[in-house]
């Protein structure tokens, strides 16, 4: 492309919407995601980070996820009681308050681009917080109860976790979105 000085640049934008020029590609990128892309992509090292990080440590946070709901107490029963009445409430109550539902922590990067992601895309969602992050001390009794459900119900107790007409689709990395 002729630049308007004459001399010749690839790579060279002119917007035709705009009349807005650049010569740099990364400034190009930005502009056009920033311009007419309906969502950027979550960003690579969340993916890296849950593929290499995360994925190794899963059977250690499920476990996790039972055990902070009452799994290893000496009352079995009222553990399962406390899963049915948890599995209920998502079932009954959560998941039909919008199409689209999302159980969060309020202080994972995870939940943090998921929830951009739809905010960009302009999908309304229900927002359900389990407590600030799935470490003991930081998530609601109510919360790891959740979060022991979810994983019966779907084999996930990772979060973010997204339900859209009451059907789990997974997280940001996981499932069938």
């Amino acid at each position: 492309e002729e630049t308007t000085d004459g001399s010749t640049q690839c790579p060279y934008l002119t917007d035709p919407n705009t009349g807005i020029s650049m010569k740099e590609s990364a400034d190009i990128v930005q502009y056009l995601y920033d311009k007419y892309a309906l969502y950027t992509p979550p960003a690579e090292i969340l993916q890296w980070a849950s593929d290499y990080l995360l994925s190794p440590l899963q059977p250690l946070t499920q476990k996790l996820a039972t055990l902070q709901a009452g799994e290893r107490g000496d009352d079995i029963g009222a553990y399962e009681r406390a899963m049915d009445q948890a599995t209920k409430e998502i079932m009954e109550q959560d998941v039909v308050k919008a199409p689209v539902v999302v159980y969060t922590y309020d202080l994972s990067p995870f939940t943090l681009e998921a929830t951009t992601v739809l905010d960009r895309l302009g999908i309304d969602y229900h927002e359900i917080r389990l407590g600030k992050e799935w470490m003991p001390g930081f998530i609601t009794d109510e919360g790891a109860a959740k979060r022991a459900a979810l994983l019966k119900m779907t084999g996930q107790s990772s979060l973010p976790h997204i339900f859209v007409n009451q059907q789990s689709i997974g997280g940001l990395y996981t499932g069938t979105p």
